[in-house]
């Protein structure tokens, strides 16, 4: 492994096998975090495999990743054999000789990288490796076992953010995650209490509009018209008026009362003729009869 490496020159042709390419971790990128895991490892070397194990392009500084006709393509060296260590991604590297003067002579010492990924943001396919002074992911020398440490990039609002919940400076990340997920919580619960309290006092509105208009329409479907389209049913029956009852009539003519005569002497005489008379009787002696 490239690990136990202690020469501090390399010769063109030469080969270094088993190069740390990138170790494990979680590695920033602008806006995304490069998750590089076991995962993500094996299925690249298989992808690689797959693709009939071609030399990967180890550039200066991402020159050949440049769309320009003009675009520096020369080969530091090519790599191979892809492999998932206990470290990372490995893989054997052959030095061209700009390459391998470049490396001796301390111009440039760490590999930088590029590959697709998945929506996971997953490596999947490795597309080329730099050679830069500058790696976003920080790892080993290429010689001599000198190792920059990986740095932690830390979030500049998190301070604020504790601040926002209540929580000390030195809270940990997890027990920020913890209060965010408990806030969610609270509030979830707080809007649902706060939609069945909505949703019953929609009901029972709903409910007094179709018992004042039942005389209409079926309350039911009353009700369901008021819940679907408050504003649309409220105009309908608007328009609508109550059905007036009906007027009572006197139909029993056994219950009518059959004038009452004051004078009986021709009381006596009305009475003596026939049905059919009595009614132009009385209208000819009304005055004497009620007088």
């Amino acid at each position: 492994m490239n690990t136990e490496i202690k020469q501090e020159k390399i010769e063109a042709g030469e080969v270094l096998a088993g190069v740390l390419l990138c170790p494990f971790g979680e590695w920033p990128h602008g806006d995304k975090t490069q998750i590089c895991d076991s995962k993500a490892f094996s299925q690249l070397v298989e992808n690689w495999s797959a693709a009939g194990r071609p030399e990967i392009l180890l550039d200066f500084e991402h020159a050949s990743t440049v769309d320009r006709v003009d675009s520096d393509t020369r080969a530091a060296a090519w790599i191979s054999n892809l492999q998932v260590t206990d470290e990372g991604l490995v893989g054997d590297l052959k030095f061209t000789d700009i390459g391998a003067e470049a490396v001796s002579n301390r111009r440039l010492r760490f590999l930088s990288p590029v590959w697709e990924f998945d929506a996971d943001i997953r490596p999947t396919v490795l597309k080329s490796v730099g050679l830069t002074n500058r790696p976003n992911i920080q790892g080993k020398c290429i010689l001599n076992k000198e190792n920059i440490e990986p740095t932690k990039k830390e979030n500049p609002h998190m301070d604020k953010i504790k601040a926002a919940l209540g929580l000390a400076p030195e809270t940990s990340d997890e027990e920020v995650a913890a209060k965010v997920a408990e806030l969610k919580a609270a509030n979830e619960a707080l809007n649902k209490e706060k939609e069945e309290a909505e949703c019953a006092r929609k009901d029972a509105e709903a409910e007094a509009f179709a018992e004042e208009h039942k005389e209409i329409a079926n309350k039911a479907d009353i009700k369901a018209m008021y819940l679907a389209n408050k504003e649309q049913t409220v105009k309908l029956f608007a328009g609508m008026k109550k059905p007036e009852a009906p007027k009572q009539q006197l139909l029993n003519k056994a219950e009518a009362k059959e004038p009452v005569l004051k004078n009986k002497a021709t009381r006596e005489s009305m009475a003596a003729l026939p049905p059919s008379q009595r009614a132009a009787f009385y209208r000819e002696h009304a005055a004497e009869i009620d007088g």
